[in-house]
């Protein structure tokens, strides 16, 4: 148990700062008691189980509906999968019987068989399989609750700033502590595709996942949660506290509702160079409304979160709808659809995808996996083709390693929009197709990728991962995960260089992208279009409007010229200071 000062670092999966007090939420319902029951009651004890699974369904189906309506109903589908979970009617059907066969008591014979069925769902090594096996606990906890008639009481607000430490947290936990008024999260266990992080981000809590967190943090302690960073502070001191809420207080309580505050989009440079910025997203939510009604462009929106949210691929004119929904709603400016970036850490291994890999992450993913499932690949062009024409739409190829993979996917494009012409169904036949350079590879051999593709996006976060060989999702590696890594800026550089000489458009993606040390290196690179984070935008584009990029191309030589992660960050230091105090 920590009871002095200690900083964690863990995986950062919703991004803000909360500061408040820890409500330790223990796990649930791992034993029950056993009783033995008469054959009387073996009836009574089978319509009990009924009854709970009842008021279960019921309070999911009002979490649904909750979530459609604060985030629409891609989000709230979330929670179809949960219904299906506790309404599995052949699990009840066993349930039922060992009731029978062994004359136990309801609670009991369930929570039995829940666990042998998530015993190996749980410590499989397929993120995914852990997943399900969290989601089927999380549903049983519920049915549990309900059969021993105890209920938290879940309409009670919290007394002032909660943050809620867990092992775990399921979908409906995360809306139902949101809608309390809790602040943020800090979990146990988990990733960043889970259902948990999805809802977070949609519902912009910051949260963070820290190894085994939940069992050392006393509850009601003083503790501050930077899910941008991936840091959590137990016991801060009274310096740190103050440093946070001064950091926090210059974010704004309501982060993302001052985009609406800046006047000039897109932002320009002191001396009138125009930089455009745009929102990586992956979730349709109130985030949304805030970005068209200000026109910002869309750079990267993540697809799979519907492959992800889903038993399967979903079809053609179920993605068609919800590509259709995105590009109306940025009609006024525009929105890059990646295709799938399936694979690493974001893939079922089942019958969709194939068997598990040793080494996913440098395994069958992104596009490589596209260009072997072309069928799934052909409907999901068919459906982003469909939705582009209003004109605004672009394609963005995700892992793309060598040219003859872009010249494949190209080639599937060509086929594609062949058939919808045969067909007499309306397009974009002009609809840019672009790459995204993530891996050193590619950055390598820009000047001959940069000729074919419409556009090129540089993916900052996997290509530090590939440079660095780092996992940036592993704690004992952290310190090696540096995108100010000389050799980094190096591949930037080099694919800033290669596009220029070309002429195809170039922006930045991934965290750097909303860095204030990494913006003014980039403007000074020529780089004009910078895709970000959305709680990064406000303070990206007031930094843009003080920076002369005549004065910041000439930061470019001597930060490329030094040996290490920190001597780059103390050159961009020194000019972020200067630049402070003009």
């Amino acid at each position: 148990m920590i009871t002095r000062r200690k900083t964690v670092m863990g995986v950062a999966v919703s991004a803000g700062i909360v500061m408040g007090r820890a409500q330790v939420v223990l796990p649930g319902y791992t034993k029950v008691a056993e009783v033995p029951i008469t054959t009387s009651r073996i009836k009574s004890e089978q319509r009990a189980l009924d009854r709970a699974v009842e008021e279960t369904v019921q309070e999911i189906e009002e979490l649904r509906d909750s979530a459609a309506q604060r985030l629409g109903a891609q989000v709230a589908s979330v929670f179809e999968a949960q219904l299906l979970i506790a309404s599995d009617k052949s699990f009840l059907d066993e349930v039922k019987n060992r009731i029978g066969i062994f004359r136990r008591n309801a609670g009991f014979v369930y929570n039995s068989l829940v666990q042998e069925t998530t015993h190996k769902l749980k410590h499989s090594v397929d993120p995914y399989m852990q997943a399900m096996g969290e989601e089927i606990e999380g549903v049983s906890n519920r049915v549990l609750s309900h059969l021993s008639g105890y209920r938290e009481r879940s309409t009670v607000r919290f007394k002032g700033d909660r943050i809620m430490v867990g092992k775990s947290f399921t979908p409906g936990e995360v809306l139902s502590y949101r809608n309390r008024k809790a602040v943020g999260f800090l979990a146990g266990e988990g990733g960043a595709n889970s259902h948990m992080a999805l809802i977070a981000r949609s519902l912009m809590t910051p949260m963070l996942i820290v190894d085994d967190i939940w069992s050392q943090v006393q509850n009601n302690c003083r503790i501050i949660v930077d899910g941008t960073d991936g840091r959590a502070i137990i016991n801060p001191s009274d310096e740190e506290w103050s440093e946070y809420q001064r950091k926090k207080k210059r974010q704004g309580p309501a982060l993302l509702t001052r985009i609406k505050k800046l006047t000039k989009i897109p932002p320009t440079t002191s001396d009138g160079r125009v930089i455009n910025v745009s929102a990586n997203l992956e979730l349709p939510g109130p985030v949304d409304d805030i970005l068209a009604a200000q026109k910002f462009p869309v750079g990267l929106y993540r697809t799979e979160f519907l492959y992800l949210n889903s038993d399967g691929f979903p079809d053609e004119d179920q993605q068609f709808e919800y590509y259709d929904r995105i590009a109306s709603k940025y009609e006024d400016s525009y929105v890059v659809l990646r295709t799938f970036d399936l694979g690493s850490d974001k893939v079922r291994f089942d019958g969709d995808i194939g068997p598990r890999e040793t080494n996913p992450a440098l395994g069958w993913r992104g596009i490589r996996l596209m260009l072997e499932m072309t069928d799934i690949f052909k409907t999901q062009l068919r459906a982003i083709l469909r939705a582009s024409t209003r004109g605004n739409v672009r394609i963005l190829l995700p892992m793309i390693t060598e040219l003859e993979e872009l010249q494949k996917a190209r080639r599937i494009v060509s086929q594609v929009k062949f058939s919808l012409r045969r067909a007499g169904i309306r397009f974009d036949e002009d609809i840019p197709v672009g790459i995204m350079v993530e891996v050193p590879s590619a950055a390598l051999t820009a000047h001959r990728l940069a000729l074919d593709a419409d556009f090129v996006s540089i993916g900052t976060n996997d290509l530090t991962q590939y440079t660095m060989s780092a996992d940036r999702g592993n704690s004992r590696v952290m310190s090696l995960y540096n995108s100010f890594h000389p050799s980094v800026l190096s591949l930037i550089q080099m694919t800033i260089v290669a596009c220029q000489q070309a002429g195809t458009p170039l922006s930045i993606c991934g965290e750097m992208a909303g860095d204030p040390l990494a913006l003014p290196l980039f403007i000074g690179m020529g780089v004009s279009d910078l895709s970000m984070n959305p709680a990064k935008i406000f303070d990206s584009c007031r930094l843009i409007s003080k920076i002369d990029f005549n004065l910041v191309k000439h930061l470019v030589g001597p930060v490329l010229s030094s040996h290490s992660s920190a001597g780059v960050m103390r050159k961009l230091q020194n000019y972020r200071n200067a630049l402070e105090k003009k």
